[in-house]
Order: structure tokens, then sequence, then C-alpha cells
């Protein structure tokens, strides 16, 4: 079974300096050419895996409601028409953009069965927004809020921005602060990265912008969990905080390894062993969209189920994912032991409850413990 659906809807109106996800600039032109090549690409799906009983879904991009109304209709009446929309759903997600979100477009998703918004705030600074390449303002901010609200969606959430160069501690505190007092069921954060081929890469190879090193990025990271759970909201995930019981189901099963299909350019799918990720390329999304696959072995399904399974604070159980991945008992068991163990007593790991899970160091030093578990 295909537990969750996620449709990469390509459209921005403007690259973030930060940014290297694939999108394109919005036109009526595109977005019409994109829903008409994305009938074909769900009916496909649907003929290879049949009918779909999808408990998550999950619009995200690009921005979604950047499309008008007439088309963003047209999007949820394909997701109903494709049998994503029945009775099984329990979230559905779309994430939002302050400035391209309003009460209309919020009211039509929600009649649709859209319950859950994620909205990219990044910041509560108007100087931070600018430097980040952001097109919305903090008075943009509090008006989508008012129109989430104004809606009747009581599960939504906010992205936030860490480490971003020039800004304090007691500037961060206050962005946290602003976001708590809205009162999100859910909020991510995210440490300023630098990917290739985006405007802070480039401005960084200049050397007029300098990332923060590793323990000032670890002092704000801190910095928020502080401020998060004194508000209520726990760290479910290294990057996720949310109220209890509002975690994002869509996020968990992926990275629980479960089946998840992915519709659009650069959508990525999960379905048992194979793997593959839509060509991120407008030409190949209009006329069929090409893919490239692989599929995994079981000890690839290890590491990925190792990987994502070890950022949630709930851990990880070793004999439910060695049984997954069909190596229960295979020689890689006893070294993956030694390794957990050894971990342990290096202070970055924890069984309790026949769960390992990361200590509060072990996921400052997530990546080391990764490369670690790699058998």
């Amino acid at each position: 079974m295909i537990e969750g659906l996620y449709i990469h809807v390509p459209f921005c109106d403007g690259k973030c300096h930060y940014c290297a996800f694939y999108s394109v600039p919005y036109s009526r032109e595109k977005g019409a050419a994109w829903l008409a090549s994305l009938k074909p690409e769900a009916e496909a799906a649907r003929s290879e895996f049949g009918p779909f009983a999808f408990s998550t879904i999950f619009l995200g991009g690009g921005t979604p409601t950047i499309l008008p109304m007439d088309q963003l209709a047209e999007l949820l009446d394909l997701i109903r028409c494709t049998g994503g929309a029945g009775d099984s759903v329990i979230e559905w997600t779309s994430e939002a953009n302050p400035g391209s979100v309003d009460c209309d477009k919020l009211k039509l998703m929600k009649s649709a069965g859209v319950n859950r918004i994620s909205l990219g705030v990044q910041s509560f600074d108007d100087r931070v927004l600018r430097q980040l390449g952001r097109r919305h303002t903090v008075q943009d901010i509090h008006a989508a809020v008012r129109a989430i609200q104004s809606a009747g969606f009581m599960n939504w959430g906010l992205d936030l921005i860490a480490c971003v160069p020039g800004v304090s501690a007691e500037a961060w505190r206050d962005t946290l602060c602003a976001a708590v007092a809205l009162e999100p069921a859910h909020v991510s954060v995210y440490a300023l990265t630098r990917e290739e081929g985006t405007r802070l890469d480039r401005d960084h190879q200049a050397g007029t912008i300098t990332l923060l090193d590793d323990d000032e990025q670890l002092r704000m990271l801190e910095l928020a969990e502080e401020v998060l759970g004194a508000a209520g909201l726990s760290r479910y995930e290294i990057s996720n905080y949310a109220r209890p019981g509002l975690e994002c189901r869509h996020n968990l099963s992926c990275w629980r390894g479960e089946n998840y299909l992915g519709l659009g350019g650069a959508a990525s799918s999960r379905v048992g062993n194979r793997r593959w990720t839509n060509a991120a390329d407008w030409g190949s999304a209009l006329t069929g969209v090409s893919r490239e696959e692989e599929s995994l072995t079981p000890r690839n399904d290890l590491v990925e189920r190792l990987v994502f399974g070890l950022r949630m604070t709930e851990g990880i159980d070793l004999e439910v994912i060695l049984t997954a991945c069909g190596l229960a008992r295979s020689p890689l068991e006893a070294g993956l032991r030694k390794t957990l163990i050894r971990l342990e007593g290096e202070g970055l790991m924890v069984s309790l409850e026949g769960r390992w899970r990361l200590t509060p160091r072990g996921r400052d030093l997530a990546d080391h413990v990764a490369v670690e578990l790699m058998p």
C-alpha cells in the first residue's frame, strides 16, 4: 500500500538566496501546461499501482498558493479524481507563503479537504527577510496567519531559518518569541546551509558572507529548543517541533520508510524497494516525466531507515528495521549492534525500552553518528 502522496508544485515568484529546490517563475500559461501534464502522470501511476488510499497528502514546492483560484481548484479536483482524497486521508498539508495566500484560497483548500497549512515565514525581522531574498514582510506574515485562522484551520505551522549571518542570539530569540506568540501547532527550524548554485553559495565563494561555525550554529539551535520547548512545542525530529499529537504525519511516514508517491518534476517516490526521482526539468515535465530509478539493496534500505529513523526523537526499533530490510540475523546485525553499544559508551546513543535514540549530544553530532552506522 502507498501511504503518502506528494505533489511538487514548481512555481515561485522569485528565487530566495539560499534556495536550491527546483522551481520556475509562475505564469498563467505555465500553470495551465503543468496541470495538463500532471493529469496523465497521475493516471499512469493509478494504472501501475491500482486504486489509491492515501493516509497523507502533501502539496509542496515551489509555492502551491501562487496558483490563482481557478488553477488551484483544478489541482485540488485532480487529486480527488485520482482517488487520493477519500475517507482514508488523515492529514492533507499544503505549503503556503505569506503574500501569496489569502482567505479565498484557504477556504477553497479547506473545502477540498486540506486540513493542515505549513507557512514559510523564515524570520520575523524585515531586514533578515530581505537578506534571505524573501519577498514578504512581517506584516504579510501576520496577515497570512489571520487568514489561516479565519478559514478555520486549527493545525498549522511555521518554517523558520536559523543561523543567519549577522543575526545575534538576542535577535534570533525575538524571532522565536514572535513565532510562539502566534500559537502555531508546529514549527520547523532549519539551519541556513550553503547549497551549490545558489546566490548564498556565490556570495560565500566571493567572500562577501561568512556562515556561522559549528559551535555558533549549535548555540542557535539550542536556543530554539529552549524557547519552543518552553512554549509547549516538543522536538520530535532534529528540525521539527510540535504540540502533542500534531506532528507532521506525512513526514513521519517518510522517515519511517513507508511507501509514498511523488508527482511532478523533481518529486521523489518510494514503493517497496523501488525509489525514483522525477527529472527537475521543465521540458521533461511537460512532455512526459523522465525519472532516475534505482532498486534499494537491503544494505541501502537499512542505511536509509537508520539515518532517517534516528533523526526522530522516538528513535528506532532495530529488530523491526532489520526485519523490514530482510537482514535479521544477518552478519550485518552483529556489527551494527556493536557500533550502537560503542556509540552509547561515547554518550551519543541511548537504548530505552527496546528503542535506540540519539542523546542531546548525539543530535548535535547526528552526521557523525550516521557515518559511524554505515555498514
